[in-house]
């Protein structure tokens, strides 16, 4: 549970030294890159938005020498200080942004974003993104689409979604070096655990955040006035705060029919998202509300899905389900690593195991 990692870390530099891994993925989270000077998170954690960029520049550089299969960033690549920079100590840059509508924007999001995605462009492979609540702070999804290359799906609603399925190519088949004789088919499964939720969704019309405000206000006595707020909650209960997210139905229904599809293609899957999906690895006030309903599925696909790696959380944390044989990962954000400290993974996956190699304040295991 949480920072329990119930295996032998010792073994990731032992294990693997004759048989080359069937797949490897580079894993970053939580950058949240923004121009202004360090600081503190509401709950006192220090963060180093500037050397963020810088660290992520550097995993890009690792991923590309060690020729990864592709990259997954879980979230949160800017930060929502982005969005009123001189509060925050930083300078606006006066350059302006026209929306769709017509209305001028002071574009520090959309900048932040671009130059953290210049930064990351030293790696040439494919990187799979997701989203959290901070990019939402700043950018709509219709921008979100466009930056991060996430297929949004438009439901029926009128509401966009992100979730999307991605088979991880075997480059290392044609690779003398690195090749691997494994069979092994291997889909990456991407949620969006902003589905439902009060962020970028309208207030008139969005069905979605008409359920997330019945949410809220059934399970948090602070809501809407300290919405963010999970004070005088217990337990997992501490979820109920408007900088998470649920799952809608639709989104469900494509997850049980995605895995269902894995299944019969004979493909092991494993699962990405912001925000963490089972209680034991994470902290209460980071979990998807309603984590049951997604964990109730993961577990009837115990004999497709490997893992489930998350963000968010900015502590690692880990748990293998006991129900299913599901680990569960959260992984550590690169935003609170102090310089020179670079916090990144890689993941190697075998027939039998995962080996997480950890750089910085990410920590290593094997699974």
């Amino acid at each position: 549970s949480l920072t329990a990692h119930q295996s032998n870390s010792n073994s990731t530099s032992d294990d693997n030294t004759n048989t080359p891994p069937a797949y490897t993925f580079g894993l970053l989270t939580d950058i949240q890159h923004a121009p202004i000077p360090d600081g503190h998170s509401f709950t006192g954690n220090a963060r180093y938005y500037r050397h963020a960029m810088e660290a992520a520049a550097s995993a890009a550089q690792h991923f590309q020498e060690e020729r990864v299969n592709c990259v997954v960033n879980l979230g949160d690549i800017i930060d929502g200080k982005c969005a009123d920079v001189q509060r925050w100590g930083g300078e606006v840059d006066t350059k302006e942004e026209t929306q769709s509508n017509g209305d001028k924007i002071i574009s520090v999001g959309h900048d932040a974003i671009d130059n953290v995605l210049q930064a990351l462009s030293v790696y040439s492979g494919k990187i799979l993104h997701t989203y959290g609540n901070h990019e939402l702070y700043n950018l709509s999804r219709d921008r979100l689409a466009e930056k991060l290359n996430i297929p949004f799906t438009l439901e029926d609603t009128g509401d966009l979604v992100g979730y999307y399925t991605h088979l991880i190519e075997n480059c290392n088949q044609n690779n003398e070096e690195h090749s691997s004789s494994s069979s092994m088919k291997l889909r990456a499964l991407v949620l969006d655990t902003y589905d439902l939720c009060l962020l970028d969704r309208c207030p008139d019309s969005s069905h979605k955040r008409q359920r997330a405000h019945e949410i809220l206000s059934a399970n948090n006595h602070n809501y809407p006035h300290e919405e963010n707020s999970p004070e005088g909650l217990e337990g997992t209960n501490r979820r109920f705060v408007a900088f998470n997210g649920g799952i809608d139905e639709p989104q469900l229904e494509w997850l049980r029919c995605s895995l269902e599809m894995a299944r019969e293609n004979e493909e092991k899957v494993i699962v990405f998202s912001h925000q963490p999906i089972h209680p034991d690895s994470t902290w209460p006030t980071c979990l998807v509300w309603n984590y049951d309903e997604v964990l109730d599925i993961l577990r009837s696909y115990k004999d497709v899905i490997i893992a489930s790696f998350s963000g968010h959380a900015h502590k690692g944390g880990y748990v293998r389900d006991e129900e299913s044989g599901i680990h569960f990962r959260s992984v550590e954000a690169i935003l609170e690593s102090s310089p020179p400290i670079k916090t990144y993974a890689m993941v190697d996956v075998f027939e039998d195991k995962l080996v997480i190699r950890g750089e910085g304040d990410c920590l290593s295991d094997v699974y």
